[in-house]
């Protein structure tokens, strides 16, 4: 991305930031992680069977594990190494002020968040965690749970044409948008003041919760926005501290996207 776009939420906590964006005015005086990656855990059955999961703790199955397993191998190299990639890329690992993992407590993104972990050890890392945060919990669907678009249609119809026509439904006991962004933002926000000064901060967590608080990062309302597509299965976005523009000189020092729904394989569209 030649601008990246600017994101408002929270206080900033973050120092300097990595590779491509110089120390300067717009950063100085902040503490804490400088770079923020949101993961999303990989692939379960009921991914496969297009259920609703919510809440509902469901283990990886063979292919996530795989799908784990490379992306970790890349957000570890990404992280070690200089890259002109759009994405991580903060430096050699000897430079690294820190790599921290936070994961929500559901099975399928702790065990990513654990094999996340190994591979970044592996590559000389040393990260800290994985650590659980209940506030990065996927979010809750209520009736829908376990369920399929077309058993829902059956069971709870007036609910569904509610959640397509505003992605709402209170009646159907799905957590309001604005408070599963609140949450994850907070949850951030906070892991990221407790990193070195310009680490990496990771958060594994799910694609409905991940997308809520993208938006609420930015500043928008997730009531109201919904023109974020949702990460893919081991899909990961990221966001930076900077200034603006290209280079991150101008304006003020904010918490900026930076890149969307970035995958291993660069030859699938969506990676």
């Amino acid at each position: 991305m030649s601008e990246s776009i600017q994101v408002k939420g929270g206080k900033a906590v973050a120092g300097a930031v990595g590779s491509g964006f110089s120390s300067n005015e717009a950063t100085a005086g902040h503490r804490g992680a400088s770079r923020i990656v949101f993961l999303r855990h990989g692939q379960t059955d009921f991914n496969v069977q297009r259920r609703f999961q919510g809440i509902v703790d469901r283990p990886l199955n063979e292919v996530g594990r795989g799908q784990a397993r490379a992306a970790a191998e890349v957000l570890a190299s990404r992280i070690v190494s200089p890259s002109e990639q759009i994405g991580v890329s903060v430096g050699p690992v000897e430079d690294l002020p820190g790599v921290k993992i936070m994961s929500s407590p559901l099975l399928r993104a702790h065990e990513t968040a654990q094999i996340l972990a190994a591979a970044f050890a592996k590559a000389g890392l040393s990260p800290d965690g994985p650590h659980v945060d209940e506030r990065l919990i996927e979010r809750c669907y209520g009736e829908f749970e376990g369920l399929t678009v077309d058993e829902i249609s059956t069971d709870f119809l007036p609910f569904l044409q509610e959640w397509r026509r505003t992605g709402e439904s209170e009646a159907a006991g799905i957590e309001p948008s604005n408070e599963c962004g609140r949450r994850m933002e907070e949850a951030t926000v906070e892991a990221a003041a407790t990193c070195p000064d310009g680490a990496t901060l990771v958060v594994v967590s799910h694609g409905s919760a991940i997308t809520r608080a993208l938006v609420t990062f930015m500043g928008l309302d997730p009531l109201t926005f919904d023109a974020l597509k949702g990460l893919d299965n081991c899909h990961w976005s990221e966001l930076v501290f900077a200034g603006g523009g290209g280079s991150g000189a101008s304006g003020d020092g904010s918490w900026r996207l930076a890149a969307h729904n970035i995958g291993a394989r660069e030859d699938v569209l969506g990676a």
